[in-house]
């Protein structure tokens, strides 16, 4: 893959040249974040990155989709990350194609569809007003701890998990290590948070089966031939038999880091938007009948997952460029969420906007099977910040920071208001 050659570009004010050297975890990236997803969409359908082994990046709209419908050429089998740790286990079903990723993906959709987790919504809610009740009365509060970060680890343990409370805190560590931490440390995350599922899984295979998502997990799915050996631990297996222990365990985790690791950035975006913009705050406390159209145009805003890796199969030619068996490829969601080709002047964010399709939640086998899930926790946090602290504003010094990885994080996100009373939400 050749450089781009004396780009019309104003890449060099974003500290590196994200063109011909882009780096995933770098400073630049995450500290000129809008700014370069906005130059590689106009101006570079295809940047290279020399990391590790090196990698390319699509950024526009069509492209992005094209690549993760396209499974046969752009494969999964080798791992989400651009350059994955080779220490990491093998995390199923992300990093397997079909037809073995398309078992999985039935087996589990069920419990994650919009009818089962609409059937948590009054979970939801209290859990909401229960970590309100935590600092209403204080008149002031970090978001990011004190509700943006606790909100979807409750809800995830409390109604698919149904594993206490108290666990929670050091799970949410690891999946950061895992997700956006030091590349050399993001096994020692993940094993972890494997090492906890595991342990969940063995007590329930002790009780009665149960017709949840941990005993969809528990039940399994046969091998399939889209499975690689090659990644992680290596085992023998026979086309049709079932899968193994390793495999449900991953499948699980896979869930609960989406779960815990992925919603915080859509909260906290939607809490800092209203927070810094009372005009759209005043017309969605008035006008309920915009919150579902506002919901998904905050998840357009704060796509939470960055980037997914894909390896390509054969020699295809997309964007332009041909791409040889083995490349590496990754698909940069929030850019594709910044198309204007797609998205009518995609840098503003629009309460008022009808989005025909969701770039955030991805394309094809893998597009994000806990989208239900998130529009819910945004659905009523909105509708609980709104109600509770309709005052709330951002506090003076004080930014937010960024964390940007496979995902982006958010620290520091500090609101005031009017102190109010505790309602007794207790779980």
């Amino acid at each position: 893959m050749t450089a781009i050659e004396n780009p019309d570009t104003s890449t060099e004010k974003f500290g590196r040249d994200h063109f011909n050297d882009f780096d995933l975890d770098s400073p630049e990236f995450n500290e000129h974040y809008t700014e370069v997803l906005d130059e590689l969409v106009s101006k570079c359908p295809v940047a290279h990155s020399n990391v590790g082994r090196g990698y390319h990046v699509l950024s526009r709209y069509a492209d992005v989709r094209r690549a993760s419908q396209d499974w046969e050429h752009f494969s999964s089998a080798e791992g989400y990350q651009p350059n994955r740790p080779k220490d990491m286990a093998p995390i199923y079903p992300d990093e397997c194609d079909p037809p073995y990723q398309t078992r999985w993906r039935r087996a589990l959709d069920y419990h994650l569809s919009p009818r089962v987790v609409r059937s948590y919504e009054a979970a939801v809610t209290q859990h909401a007003n229960f970590l309100i009740d935590e600092f209403i009365a204080d008149g002031e509060c970090d978001f990011i701890a004190g509700f943006a970060a606790a909100l979807p680890g409750r809800a995830w343990f409390n109604s698919f998990l149904g594993r206490p409370l108290e666990d929670l805190p050091p799970l949410m560590t690891a999946i950061e290590h895992a997700l956006v931490g030091p590349i050399e440390g993001r096994a020692d995350g993940w094993a972890e948070l494997v090492g906890y599922l595991d342990a969940h899984l063995k007590e329930r295979e002790k009780e009665p089966p149960r017709n949840d998502l941990t005993g969809a997990v528990l039940k399994g799915v046969d091998l399939d031939d889209g499975v690689n050996p090659e990644l992680g631990p290596g085992f023998e297996f026979e086309l049709g038999a079932p899968c193994p222990w390793e495999h449900k365990v991953a499948a699980l985790a896979n869930l609960t880091a989406g779960g815990l690791g992925t919603a915080t950035l859509l909260l906290a975006g939607m809490a800092h938007h209203l927070a810094t913009h009372p005009e759209d705050r005043a017309r969605l406390a008035e006008n309920e009948e915009l919150h579902d159209k506002a919901v998904e145009e905050f998840v357009r805003a704060y796509a939470s997952v960055v980037a997914m890796s894909r390896t390509v199969r054969g020699e295809v030619e997309i964007a332009g460029q041909t791409f040889q068996d083995g490349d590496r490829v990754l698909l940069l969601y929030p850019a594709a969420c910044r198309d204007p080709e797609m998205y009518e002047n995609p840098t503003k964010l629009d309460i008022d906007r009808n989005l025909p399709v969701n770039a955030a939640f991805g394309f094809g086998p893998h597009r994000c099977i806990g989208s239900h899930l998130a529009r819910l926790l945004a659905k009523v946090t909105l509708r609980v910040l709104l109600d509770r602290l309709p005052d709330f504003a951002l506090a003076p010094g004080c930014e937010p920071t960024y964390q940007t990885s496979v995902t982006r994080e958010i620290q520091g996100l500090r609101l005031i208001f009017e102190p109010g009373s505790p309602i007794g939400a207790d779980l």
